[in-house]
């Protein structure tokens, strides 16, 4: 039985699913990424040995701070004090891999689907919501298959997770038409 957790931060803790995110999201030198809700910097120091440049952004104080001293030493690494909700988009292609709060995945996943330059996402979201997202279904995601390729690679166990939250999680593909 899983513990309350007040403040709803679910931390990636399984090396394996964070190797399967870099491999599916299949980076290069040059490459532009977002990693929204950066925390610890679970996923950005991994996107930062691939070569690309990263773009993290984190709106805990604390968190920024331990960002900020971390890749102090890696130019490729660009810590962002911002809300995923807000934050201005790149106006050049960009992707993202990021494990984002469950509470923000329709918001991010509609900003991302809106903006022209962003080409692709490797998102860990709560399975329900990726299941919803990638069966267009609805005229929502019937409209964003037009322009997208959507689909759930896997489920990732609540076990991945430290605190592990209620249900488990999905790794969401999507891939610009």
């Amino acid at each position: 039985m899983s513990r309350p957790n007040p403040s709803g931060v679910h931390f990636l803790c399984a090396p394996a699913v964070i190797r399967g995110l870099l491999r599916s999201a299949d980076l290069g030198p040059g490459d532009l990424v977002i990693d929204f809700g950066a925390g610890p910097g679970t996923l950005t120091a991994p996107l930062a040995s691939t070569g690309s440049r990263i773009l993290a952004v984190e709106r805990d104080d604390e968190f920024v701070r331990k960002l900020t001293r971390r890749f102090a030493d890696r130019p490729q690494v660009r810590v962002i004090h911002a809300d995923l909700r807000t934050v201005p988009l790149p106006n050049k292609e960009f992707s993202v891999v990021a494990n984002i709060p469950y509470s923000l995945s329709t918001l991010l996943v509609r900003r991302l689907l809106a903006q022209r330059s962003f080409v692709a996402a490797d998102l860990v979201v709560q399975w329900g919501f990726a299941k919803r997202v990638s069966d267009g279904q609805t005229k929502e995601t019937a409209l964003w298959a037009r322009k997208f390729h959507i689909r759930v690679a896997g489920r990732i166990p609540a076990s991945s997770f430290r605190p592990a939250p209620r249900v488990d999680s999905a790794h969401l593909v999507i891939r610009r038409r």
